[in-house]
């Protein structure tokens, strides 16, 4: 398998991000396995909400910085909740992306999507590695197949709780921190994301 992205199970999920207060629970009623949060660090946390930017142009760019709201030189963890064949296309070309990187499981056998801890805030070609542009490449376009389908998942961060939830065509960003929803509140303005009311 490709270095810097692997897929994850349930259980290697749970050893990794377990201490931050993420679990693996199987929902049979809805048909999948969902990641959760300890319910005493989600009451602190507030969220921020819309619809990702309607100009599927901009879908990359907002992936970018939906990226790097979590956390520079942390790993990242793109878990798939739920996916669906609406457009076939786009469920052929996440798991061809997922073939390349050298998985052979299916996305029930291994949802999670784990990269590598990069200096994703690093914005300058010249100081970006070609291996960090692919890999961030790889993440930024996972999310945008993601976000073009309305596919359900989360994009978590190590050592944090904060996370980035896609629910049915909607993008939430939780945080306990107010500087953190400042940022968020910013980037779904400056992408004119319609926004939910809280």
């Amino acid at each position: 398998m490709t270095t810097g992205m692997r897929c994850l199970t349930p259980n290697e999920t749970e050893r990794l991000f377990g201490r931050n207060g993420f679990r693996v629970v199987s929902n049979a009623q809805l048909g999948r396995i969902a990641l959760t949060l300890d319910p005493a660090i989600v009451s602190k946390q507030t969220r921020v909400g819309g619809r990702p930017p309607s100009n599927v142009r901009h879908l990359p760019h907002f992936a970018e910085a939906m990226n790097r709201w979590h956390s520079s030189d942390t790993g990242r963890l793109l878990w798939i909740d739920y996916w669906s064949n609406d457009f076939p296309s786009i469920h052929e070309a996440f798991v061809s992306a997922r073939i390349g990187a050298g998985e052979v499981r299916s996305l029930s056998e291994a949802p999670g999507h784990y990269f590598d801890p990069r200096h994703y805030h690093e914005r300058d070609q010249t100081a970006i590695s070609p291996e960090q542009a692919r890999l961030t490449g790889m993440l930024i376009g996972l999310m945008s197949l993601i976000m073009i389908d309305g596919w359900d998942g989360w994009l978590i961060a190590g050592e944090s709780s904060d996370r980035i939830e896609f629910w049915e065509g909607n993008i939430y960003f939780y945080s306990s921190e107010a500087s953190q929803l400042t940022i968020a509140n910013s980037l779904m303005d400056e992408f004119g994301c319609s926004r939910n009311p809280e």
